[in-house]
């Protein structure tokens, strides 16, 4: 009696080679290289118009104002954000250059949960 032969053929050629998002991937790694600065690339991604103090972000954050303040400064030196400093307070928001703008965005929406589908 023959036994059937079991597929050998290694799971990733089933489905298909996987893509990988080069922009998205030197994003990830040039900009947001640790937890708090993936946590603010995401939050600025999600709301790019808003501007925000140094303690608004790390009570979204749930950071702590000094560690917030260090990234916040980090990510306008890197031109990731943007500082608008007057003498009353100091805000910051997404840059508005094209590329790096364009891809907190999409990050940020690929990190959305996807909606579960209503159960009738």
């Amino acid at each position: 009696m023959l036994m059937p032969i079991p597929d050998t053929t290694p799971f990733a050629t089933l489905h298909g080679p996987a893509e990988i998002d080069l922009e998205l991937f030197a994003f990830v790694e040039r900009y947001a290289t640790t937890l708090i600065r993936w946590d603010l690339v995401l939050l600025f991604g999600k709301n790019p118009d808003s501007e925000w103090t140094c303690i608004q972000v790390a009570e979204q954050l749930r950071r702590s104002v000094a560690a917030a303040t260090k990234e916040l400064d980090d990510l306008t030196y890197q031109r990731v954000l943007v500082r608008q400093y007057t003498p009353d307070r100091t805000t910051y928001r997404l840059t508005r250059r094209g590329t790096v703008r364009h891809t907190a965005m999409r990050l940020a929406q690929l990190n959305e949960k996807p909606s579960l589908p209503a159960v009738a």
